[in-house]
């Protein structure tokens, strides 16, 4: 009798204890999901005719949460707005009030015209707002003796070379002064008459030369179009000829020759037009 009391007595205990246990879950799962963070999942969670004091707190807060929200959209499009407002503003003052070169600094050219080339192309680009800093290619097709008909044979020059222009004020049309430094290549090919035999004999080599040069004209940039006039003076400082033997000869004849053609070449005036963006 006594066994079968404990027995049952601790049973019961049991089976409190697990009530209790499921219980505190339970009400800790519907604390949780009775109280939401949002303030108007909170008031949906009331029946629309519930007039107690909990859901008419619910459905305050969301209606305050609500406007909260609509207030900081409306405050996020207006400041959109003023930075799209002062944004176009500023570039109606800069494509009013800025030339042509500044709008779009750089540009693809092609030239032509006298001096030791007369023909290339040109990549410019306005570091400054009066500074331009520009590189060429360029060349002249020329001819020259053949060893063996006597005909023309190919002696053209291929120079690269640099230069800065700086621009004498700000309006599309406006005057400008450079200045460059060029390397120029070509091969040679000469007969020459020996004085120490009395013969003339054939030169066949390559020579090479660097110039500085100084110019000044009128350029005009309008829109993406950019057109330029200038007068361009080349001073030829080092010039170098060798023969095409296997030594590579140094010939002082090929030199004073090539010299003398890239002097007499020493003006120019060249022509440029291209493309800006």
């Amino acid at each position: 009798m006594i066994r079968t009391r404990a027995s049952i007595c601790a049973g019961i205990g049991f089976a409190a204890l697990v009530t209790s246990l499921y219980a505190r879950e339970a009400r800790a799962y519907s604390f949780i999901d009775e109280i939401p963070e949002d303030p108007c999942a909170r008031a949906r969670s009331f029946e629309p005719q519930d007039a107690s004091q909990a859901a008419q707190r619910a459905r305050r807060a969301c209606r305050l949460a609500s406007f909260e929200r609509r207030m900081s959209d409306e405050r996020r499009q207006t400041v959109a707005s003023e930075q799209d407002a002062r944004d176009a503003a500023v570039q109606k003052w800069f494509v009013a009030t800025q030339p042509a070169r500044v709008l779009h600094p750089m540009a693809i050219e092609l030239f032509g015209g006298s001096g030791i080339v007369n023909y290339g192309a040109a990549f410019s680009w306005n570091v400054l707002r009066n500074v331009e800093l520009a590189a060429r290619a360029g060349r002249r097709e020329m001819s020259c003796t053949d060893q063996f008909s006597g005909a023309g044979a190919d002696c053209t020059r291929t120079t690269l070379g640099g230069g800065v222009r700086w621009i004498i004020g700000d309006r599309d049309f406006s005057p400008f002064v450079g200045t460059g430094f060029s390397s120029t290549s070509a091969p040679l090919k000469i007969y020459h008459f020996d004085e120490m035999t009395g013969v003339n004999m054939f030169l066949d080599g390559k020579g090479v030369a660097h110039s500085a040069s100084l110019s000044g004209g009128l350029q005009l940039a309008v829109s993406y179009v950019r057109l330029s006039l200038e007068y361009v003076y080349e001073y030829v400082f080092y010039t170098g000829a060798t023969l095409n033997d296997m030594q590579h000869t140094p010939s002082e004849d090929l030199r004073v020759i090539w010299y003398d053609s890239l002097h007499q070449d020493r003006h120019g005036v060249r022509f440029q037009v291209g493309f800006a963006f």
